[in-house]
């Protein structure tokens, strides 16, 4: 697809404005190509839902690629897909529940017997990447919203350090939930 196809079905009133988004959204048309479809009197407008959608999607790539974590003398990589963030939590649940051990798989796809405190770590680095990610998308979709130029919109970058009071907010948060995850391995001993 291109900026003239998604043009022509924007102006015969094919696809609406959001739909116009989603393309820059999938990489089909660039936020400038949005903005000269949609119109240059919705230009702040255009630039910046189309760098909420880009934030968010930057966000999603980042929990689901996952995280590594060092068990015993390997290296493991875990995935953070919806399903495996599910079957990680009912992981996690089997050890509240009282288990002492469970079966389960990184991605490489062999399944060994994990310990409770094995499980409890790898829980805790899902919890961990998920909450920093979303703590950090949160704020950056909140500084977005305060900008009032479009052109500093279109360069705020995921990843990118966050200016005051916004890198406070996530650092404070992160610590409450360091505080959390600290109790739960505490509690399993280690």
């Amino acid at each position: 697809m291109d900026k003239n196809y998604i043009g022509q079905l924007y102006n015969s009133n094919v696809l609406s404005g959001a739909g116009v988004l989603k393309a820059v959204q999938k990489g089909w048309i660039t936020t400038e190509d949005a903005v000269e479809i949609l119109g240059s009197d919705n230009t702040l407008d255009t630039v910046r839902a189309a760098k909420l959608l880009e934030i968010s999607k930057a966000c999603n790539t980042a929990i689901v690629a996952g995280f590594d974590i060092q068990i015993g003398d390997q290296t493991e990589h875990f995935n953070l897909s919806m399903e495996d963030q599910s079957n990680i939590n009912n992981l996690f649940r089997v050890v509240e529940l009282g288990g002492t051990e469970f079966p389960y798989q990184a991605d490489d796809g062999m399944c060994r017997v994990y310990s409770a405190l094995e499980i409890a770590h790898i829980y805790i680095a899902a919890q961990t990447l998920i909450t920093s990610q979303t703590a950090y998308h949160n704020a950056l979709k909140a500084y977005v919203n305060s900008l009032e130029d479009s052109e500093v919109i279109a360069g705020v970058q995921y990843g990118m350090e966050l200016p005051e009071p916004y890198a406070s907010e996530v650092r404070l948060k992160l610590a409450v939930a360091q505080e959390q995850m600290n109790l739960i391995t505490g509690r399993l001993g280690g």
